[in-house]
């Protein structure tokens, strides 16, 4: 038992070491607010009606390698910028990550017992920087390693903003078994697509390197924005048109187990607006850097550092071109999870999650526990493997006071009010972040549905969906033998 033991918990090590996804976990379970849904449009919220009018929003970040810490060091109570220190914690590649959502608009109504439907707009942005370690080690360590070597890197950006307007449903289709969906229109509004990057790097014997670099990176919406006369024209940014579907499901294995998979944001958007292309070529692209005289630069002479500066600039500058339409995927989700219910308004259970993204494969691992306090309270923790980081916990609240309900949730969030309460001051938390995200804001709510009023609806309804005399409320059958007699 203890070899097997042993075993699972290497190998949950292992899994995370290589996890960087940037999604949110802490809200997955929580049932009372309305944006469960966005993980799973299977889910059915506790409230039969809700409304958001742009009164939420989603901030994310991730790192998946480093942290503020890992690029500094102390001596004689003065922060020292150490890159060395730096490169030694970089993975091979680093993805880091930001997000952010706003919900312009979001309704949710449940028509009856079987389907519950979700009419929203949402405008979202999502960028993305991946970083090669070896040109921060080569920057950190110096050329001598690389002298009679060459490496080749390829460092990315890709960065979306778009609109998405979406129609989703959830319906029963046993008792066991419920199905959902959701169709999505999408409005693309900037893009910065790197379709190809190459810099190579070579260190001769004198020492001296050569770079040179190919690239193509596509772009929409942002050629005329630092232009003189520019104005903005919603009608342009329409020109870019995608389509994108979310499907989920949950199946109730026991009346305290239940399963869940979901596939969100399948689809892409085809960029038409202002679109130009930024090129280098290897051929024009190359510059081999030959050293200075740091005697110069005591004398305060930096004509030959200048002038290198120069020629590389001019060496590199981009070819920039009109172009014709692309394409861009969005970032799609897995989630796959289940869930148990210790007591009636307590529930604990696990996420195994993962995002795709232009080539990038990002898996994850949460634990979540929820619990309501009646109709006025639900709160959520959470723990995320994620980011090669360990200390992730999350943690969420909803204060649920009908027609109003007010809340806030996030991962790694409860470190902080720790860390505040610890050490009276942000930057501890700050330092050793690489795992952030929260969701907050208002909802219009009504009519909360009580899990034990479900199960009784449930049970009054056959599986064509119409009343079961067997299993109605007594008064019911009561009044109907009345009229009989």
């Amino acid at each position: 038992m203890k070899k097997q033991l042993g075993f699972t918990f290497g190998l949950v090590l292992l899994i995370a070491g290589h996890l960087n996804a940037q999604i949110e976990t802490t809200s997955y379970f929580m049932s009372s607010l309305p944006q469960s849904v966005i993980s799973n449009p299977a889910f059915v919220p506790k409230y039969k009606f809700s409304l958001t009018l742009g009164t939420s929003f989603m901030a994310g970040y991730s790192n998946s390698g480093f942290n503020y810490n890992d690029l500094v060091k102390r001596e004689n109570g003065k922060i020292i910028v150490d890159v060395s220190k730096w490169a030694s914690h970089l993975p091979k590649k680093t993805n880091i990550t930001t997000a952010l959502q706003i919900d312009l608009f979001r309704l949710g109504l449940r028509i009856n017992q079987k389907l519950y439907v979700t009419l929203s707009s949402t405008a979202k942005v999502y960028n993305l920087i991946h970083m090669p370690k070896d040109v921060i080690a080569l920057i950190a360590n110096g050329n001598a390693q690389y002298v009679g070597k060459s490496i080749s890197v390829s460092p990315e950006l890709q960065f979306t903003s778009y609109l998405e307007n979406a129609l989703g449903f959830s319906y029963e289709v046993t008792k066991e078994l419920r199905i959902g969906g959701r169709l999505k229109m999408l409005n693309g509004g900037v893009s910065i697509n790197t379709k190809s990057s190459d810099l190579n790097i070579a260190v001769d014997e004198n020492y001296n390197v050569t770079a040179a670099a190919d690239m193509r990176v596509k772009t929409s919406g942002i050629y005329n924005i630092n232009k003189s006369g520019y104005s903005f024209s919603a009608s342009d940014y329409f020109q870019n048109t995608g389509w994108g579907i979310d499907l989920g499901a949950t199946y109730k294995l026991t009346d305290k187990i239940t399963l869940a998979a979901s596939l969100i944001d399948i689809g892409q958007i085809s960029w038409k607006n202002n679109t130009y292309e930024y090129s280098l070529d290897k051929a024009t692209a190359n510059y081999t850097f030959k050293g200075i005289d740091v005697r110069d630069l005591f004398n305060n002479d930096s004509k030959s550092l200048d002038a290198q500066i120069d020629s590389l600039k001019d060496n590199f500058k981009a070819t920039e071109k009109k172009s014709g339409a692309f394409k861009t995927p969005l970032p799609s989700k897995l989630y796959l999870s289940g869930s148990y219910k210790v007591t009636k308004n307590f529930t604990a259970g696990a996420i195994l999650f993962a995002e795709k993204f232009h080539g990038r494969f990002g898996p994850g691992l949460a634990l979540a526990m929820n619990k309501n306090f009646g109709k006025i309270l639900s709160t959520s923790l959470s723990y995320t493997l994620s980011n090669r980081s360990f200390n992730n916990f999350g943690a969420g609240f909803s204060l649920n006071l009908a027609p109003v309900q007010i809340f806030v949730v996030g991962d790694n969030l409860l470190n902080l009010p720790v860390v505040l309460a610890a050490k009276q001051e942000l930057n501890p938390y700050l330092n050793t972040t690489q795992v952030f995200n929260v969701r907050a804001g208002l909802n219009f709510v009504w009519g909360w549905t009580r899990e034990s009023v479900n199960e009784k609806e449930s049970k009054a309804y056959n599986s064509k969906g119409k009343k079961n005399m067997k299993e109605a409320k007594p008064d019911v059958i009561k009044m109907r033998k009345k009229r009989k007699m």
